[in-house]
């Protein structure tokens, strides 16, 4: 049991080495990264078949380093007859963010990502995650040793 403990910790460490990798990922790219404002250029609106769920596409047109340029953005969401799904117009009067990094700040160690949100914030949550992965086998390790110890007493 000692040694399945230990075991638990060590797998442990790993997420929480993972997760400061990840944090100081994230830290970096916001540092670097700026939001601008994008507009809506066109909008495709699937319903998924037998399921309250219609997929969306949209073609987001923005300046990025004094050029313009356009990315896509795919996401579900889910309607009702009381919440109706928005209109072509509605999706095209929303504004949208698109985050990404200037050229005169890229680097080998600054990720390279074109974000897109509602907001002009970045939601980095990935590297909390692993720090709950890790915070969950180190405390099942601490435990199973704490329980292999009572029985062998």
């Amino acid at each position: 049991m000692k040694a399945l403990g230990v075991v638990l910790i060590i797998i442990g460490i790993i997420p929480g080495l993972l997760g400061v990798r990840s944090y100081l990922r994230d830290d970096a790219y916001v540092k670097a990264s700026i939001a601008v404002k994008s507009s809506v250029k066109s909008v495709e609106i699937k319903p998924m078949s037998g399921k309250a769920v219609a997929s969306i596409h949209l073609v987001l047109s923005y300046i990025r380093d004094g050029v313009a340029d356009s990315t896509e953005h795919n996401f579900a969401r889910e309607y009702t007859d009381k919440c109706p799904l928005p209109t072509v117009e509605e999706f095209k009067a929303t504004s949208y963010y698109v985050r990404y990094v200037p050229k005169e700040k890229r680097s080998e160690t600054i990720p390279n990502w074109v974000m897109v949100s509602s907001e002009g914030e970045y939601d980095g949550l990935f590297g909390r995650a692993l720090f709950g992965q890790m915070f969950t086998f180190i405390l099942l390790g601490f435990m199973v040793r704490m329980f292999g110890r009572k029985r062998s007493q």
